[in-house]
């Protein structure tokens, strides 16, 4: 009856210190009667549990078993998920071992040692329990724990302090049950606190790997928005030096403006105002400035639209200088980057090959529009994929080429405009680089769009010249059995 007596205050105090610990940790509000009534009979239902189970399990087992059930009840009390409960039950249980080693130790020194009373006193026991307890009530006193553990009243989930928790938890239990186990330190003693070791490891690892996981989620969204906050700022950039162009141009044009005003008031306040000759000469020369003081306006406010980047620097620079130069000959200029272009060329052609790509054929498309009626005047540059294979595609509204000079592509200089730079050694170029990559011209003038034709570099190891065109048959008959190499096409 004594070691009944003894052990269920033991156990039903550490499970009330338990209940209190988990309640303040979470800073549970209002707690019912009911609630209460129903710890108090969970706390003195486990000790007697415990109690029993002592002759039948090992220690370790039985924290185990009494504490998960612990638990489970403590989470349906509080509302708390299990998860959530049973890492609030640990950290309850490793402050109640605490509270206890120090009141053991305290009472052990002052009472045992002095009176000479044996520990197992149930008077020394009950004096431990109270001395438990007002550890624990001063502790949750102090300013910081006054209402309970923030990270885990919150809710916050944040691993870092999770694992932190765990190891320092578990570090504690361990040491308590290896200090009350000293002297029956066997090998299922052994056997048992390898397990648990591998079990917190096996939490830790799983907590940890989602934790790197969440790393790279964050490092590549970190990303995402720092190439974002890049693109804003050029936005932005872009924004105010046109406003700053806009500004200044509306200073520089304000006085011309007013000059122009008071010369049509002088006009109009002439008592001599006719239609007479002299009338009609300073009204023709008025608005000719003020046609042409519109136009240079238009000139200076005007901006190219900000192409989009293939992050390469040498390819940008010759697109936007071929825009410039597609502007100045009141050109549309139109870019697509639909694939990698970095993958481009580092598998199948190199950067100075690429430049001197762009150069020619867009030239050469400028030249072909600068020779057209059609008022569509448009160029589009795309890089994308087609047929599984890597492609630039240069589409233009020009005129269509000369069935002499498909023939004569890549074979010798060919040009009908070499009064306009056209000295058609950028083909011949076009031809060496499209050998050197084992690349294939595909030129197509049935379009099935505003533009007349497009002219396709494809990176399909083919090294093909091929024309597709409604002009089949001309082509055919000029070309005999001369050129075996070009594959002639119709329509589809």
């Amino acid at each position: 009856m004594f070691y009944l007596i003894h052990w269920l205050i033991k156990f039903f105090s550490r499970n009330m210190c338990i209940a209190y610990i988990s309640i303040k940790i979470i800073d549970y509000p209002n707690l019912s009667k009911i609630k209460k009534l129903l710890l108090l009979i969970t706390a003195l239902s486990l000790a007697t549990l415990q109690y029993f189970l002592q002759n039948y399990t090992s220690t370790i087992y039985r924290i185990l078993i009494i504490y998960l059930i612990y638990s489970l009840i403590l989470g349906k009390l509080t509302k708390t998920s299990i998860g959530h409960s049973i890492l609030i039950t640990t950290i309850s249980l490793a402050i109640s071992y605490c509270a206890d080693f120090i009141s053991t130790a305290i009472v052990s020194l002052i009472i045992s040692t002095l009176l000479h009373i044996s520990r197992y006193n149930i008077m020394i026991l009950l004096i431990i329990s109270c001395i438990d307890f007002a550890i624990i009530y001063s502790f949750f006193k102090i300013k910081r724990f006054k209402h309970g553990f923030s990270f885990i009243k919150n809710k916050a989930k944040n691993d870092y302090l999770d694992i932190f928790v765990l190891v320092i938890n578990a570090a504690i239990i361990c040491t308590r049950f290896v200090l009350s186990n000293l002297s029956n330190l066997t090998t299922i003693y052994f056997i048992m606190y390898f397990s648990l070791f591998i079990l917190i490891m096996i939490i830790i690892t799983q907590k940890t790997f989602v934790l790197y996981q969440k790393h790279n989620i964050l490092t590549k969204t970190l990303k995402d928005y720092e190439q974002e906050l890049q693109e804003t700022q050029q936005k932005l950039q872009t924004a105010l030096e046109e406003k700053q162009k806009l500004v200044k141009s509306n200073h520089e044009f304000y006085h011309r403006q007013e000059a122009l005003k008071k010369k049509l008031d002088d006009l109009i306040n002439q008592h001599s105002i006719e239609m007479n000759s002299e009338f009609g000469e300073d009204y023709s020369d008025i608005l000719d400035r003020i046609n042409n003081l519109s136009d240079e306006y238009s000139s200076k406010i005007k901006t190219l639209p900000k192409l989009p980047q293939t992050k390469i620097a040498e390819i940008d620079d010759m697109l936007s200088y071929m825009q410039s130069e597609c502007d100045k000959n009141n050109i549309e200029f139109i870019l697509k980057i639909e694939c990698d272009v970095h993958h481009i060329l580092n598998n199948y052609i190199t950067k100075s090959q690429l430049e001197t790509l762009l150069g020619d054929l867009l030239r050469n498309s400028i030249i072909a529009i600068n020779h057209t009626s059609n008022t569509f005047r448009s160029i589009m540059v795309v890089f994308g994929i087609k047929d599984d294979s890597y492609e630039l595609c240069v589409l233009d509204s020009g005129i269509p080429f000369e069935i002499t000079t498909l023939l004569k592509l890549g074979l010798q200089p060919a040009s009908t405009h070499e009064s306009e730079g056209g000295t058609g050694i950028g083909f011949i170029t076009t031809f060496e680089t499209l050998s050197v990559c084992n690349a294939s011209l595909i030129i197509n003038e049935v379009t099935n769009n505003n533009y007349s034709k497009s002219l396709e570099i494809k990176f399909d190891g083919k090294h093909a010249y091929t024309i597709i065109s409604n002009r089949e048959k001309e082509i055919n008959t000029l070309n005999g059995h001369k050129r075996t190499d070009i594959i002639i096409k119709g329509c589809p």
